[in-house]
């Protein structure tokens, strides 16, 4: 199979993809293989395609989709006469993603007003002030910003 330069170019840009995923906490293989299903110019990816664009093997495939599957980002479907399971994308997850993650914040604002209750040292209490002022300001922010986004979709 000859690679021409549009190919070269789509594959650097999946690799740049994936290493952006990196970056905000998906493992190394689930960012390639997400990155590669964002990619694709078809709906979706067989196992054997995967392995053979990513240069990878059929239980790192494995791994990363029992992730992906699970946390419902991408779906296994079957392609008529193919014996091969086919993976693609799932539509709207990234919102309830980052929800997710903003929610995150809310719980760790919240423990932290807890863990002030818990001490009388001043240097303690200067660390979870700080905290509390951080995650506090963010978690209001978050707060406007998802009842925008589902606004935006119409919820």
């Amino acid at each position: 199979m000859t690679i021409d330069a549009s190919d070269e170019h789509r594959s650097a840009l999946r690799e740049k993809l994936a290493r952006t995923l990196e970056l905000v906490g998906f493992p190394h293989a689930i960012s390639r293989i997400y990155a590669a299903l964002t990619m694709a110019v078809s709906e979706g990816l067989s196992t054997g395609e995967l392995m053979e664009e990513l240069n990878i093997s059929k239980a790192s495939v494995s791994n990363a989709m029992q992730f992906l599957v699970g946390t419902e980002l991408v779906e296994r479907y079957r392609v008529p006469g193919s014996r091969e399971a086919h993976y693609r994308m799932l539509k709207g997850k990234w919102g309830e993603i980052l929800g997710k993650k903003f929610m995150a914040t809310s719980h760790i604002a919240s423990v932290v007003r807890e863990a002030k209750t818990g001490t009388d040292s001043p240097l303690a209490l200067e660390r979870l002030n700080e905290m509390e002022d951080v995650y506090s300001f963010f978690e209001e922010e978050f707060k406007a910003v998802m009842s925008r986004w589902e606004e935006r979709m119409g919820r």
